[in-house]
């Protein structure tokens, strides 16, 4: 099985959580002083990767990480995409994605709407 870099941070949050919640465990193996240390940088820590996360798991990143992915070749937008999904559609750096042959001017249209 292999973890995603999304995945990866999930996983060390989760790491960070259970380590700010351990203070009687902590306190009992390392003491007072080393457990408000850890403590400390966990939550600090956590909140970061916390921050980190929800901005590349938005609607964009997961366009990005789903047109990286070994086996697709296109992902086709129609008249109904939303301004992050249009943008990217007509974006011409993104190859995979772009809109259908039908919906290319409302795509455009959408996409225009988003940078004014």
């Amino acid at each position: 099985m292999t973890l995603t870099r999304n995945q990866v941070l999930a996983i060390i949050i989760a790491a960070l959580g259970v380590l700010m919640a351990s203070t009687a465990q902590l306190t009992d193996l390392v003491g007072p002083q080393t457990t408000k240390w850890i403590q400390s940088a966990a939550g600090i820590t956590n909140s970061f990767l916390a921050a980190v996360l929800a901005i590349i798991t938005g609607q964009g990143g997961i366009l990005r990480d789903a047109s990286s992915m070994p086996g697709v070749e296109k992902i086709t937008v129609n008249s109904q995409a939303n301004s992050t999904l249009a943008t990217m559609a007509v974006d011409p750096s993104q190859s995979k994605i772009a809109p259908t042959p039908q919906a290319a001017q409302a795509v455009q249209k959408t996409a225009t709407e988003a940078a004014a």
